[in-house]
């Protein structure tokens, strides 16, 4: 395999700075963890040949096979498991996930026990329908699961941990690509039921007046749950279906909104940057051109030519 294809091939695993990287025998692996997000884990593996014995994790592990088919043991049951599918382990389950041949690649969460139980809390608004104690809390249908869209979730996820400047990402984006990636992974396939609530477009109401009163705080999700006084999961929901954004999309449209003003009247882009609550200048510069196709230094020349 040329150096070009091993670059193309390890792609999801290069978008970032890990917290441990091992290259050996032609195996990549990488972790990245986030203590803001309840100590996600998240690792990216490619394997030729190496075979796992069985083993056992006290988290929810939550797979995404990228490349390959191997085939899923979990109590005594063998299961095909191929690219494009989700793989869902217990905690304390004693599992094995090898290919019979040939390389395979993948992405896996670790996710704490009492993370999923309480998303499963906001699916289900706290009638206890998943909210009973124990590893049992939350059930699956199965465990290989074929499902693009939420494929696509924990794989949008995944890349914003991995990213370069994850520790420079809004935590209102982290949490929320987390949040909506695990939620629709329990809604679709977990033992959970959603119910309905009232006052939904008094809650979105709210938490855009919310957003549009703090551009330059750092917003959590946590604050706008408790402003809108819906869950987490809730509020990303009709706030999406209400607006057409997230929540935290619809905050960087008010912040670069805002930052036009400011740099149409001449003000310095650092100071633009910080009063609209960007990180850094590289990163409201990034942020800036890709909503409005400019850099601020050149919309703010524009201004000063006129």
């Amino acid at each position: 395999m040329t150096q070009q294809r091993q670059e193309r091939k390890h792609e999801q695993a290069d978008t970032g700075c890990a917290a441990q990287a091992a290259v050996a025998g032609g195996a990549v692996v990488r972790f990245w963890r986030d203590e803001a997000l309840d100590a996600v884990e998240v690792r990216y593996s490619h394997f030729n040949g190496y075979r796992f014995p069985a083993h056992v994790h006290d988290t929810w592990s939550v797979g995404l096979v990228d490349e390959g088919h191997s085939i899923f043991r979990l109590a005594g049951r063998g299961q095909d498991v191929q690219a494009g599918q989700i793989a869902v382990i217990p905690p304390g389950a004693v599992h094995d996930c090898n290919p019979d041949v040939g390389a395979w690649t993948y992405r896996m969460f670790y996710v704490q026990d009492s993370l999923m139980r309480a998303l499963a809390r906001d699916i289900s608004d706290g009638d206890g329908t998943a909210a009973s104690m124990g590893t049992d809390a939350v059930t699956f249908d199965s465990l290989v699961i074929d499902d693009a869209e939420v494929f696509a979730a924990l794989s949008a996820f995944q890349r914003i941990v991995a990213r370069q400047d994850s520790h420079g990402v809004d935590a209102l984006e982290r949490r929320s690509a987390m949040t909506e990636a695990f939620s629709q992974l329990l809604a679709r396939h977990a033992a959970v039921r959603e119910t309905s609530r009232r006052d939904d477009r008094g809650a979105v109401r709210r938490v855009r007046e919310y957003l549009a009163d703090h551009l330059d705080a750092k917003v959590t999700l946590e604050d706008l749950s408790a402003v809108s006084g819906l869950s987490g999961y809730h509020l990303l929901r009709v706030f999406r279906a209400e607006v057409g954004l997230t929540p935290h999309q619809w905050q960087t449209q008010l912040r670069i909104n805002h930052a036009k003003t400011l740099l149409a009247k001449g003000t310095p882009i650092a100071d633009a940057a910080c009063a609209t609550g960007f990180t850094d200048q590289s990163h409201f510069t990034r942020i800036f051109r890709s909503v409005t196709g400019a850099t601020p230094r050149l919309y703010r020349l524009a201004g000063a030519a006129g």
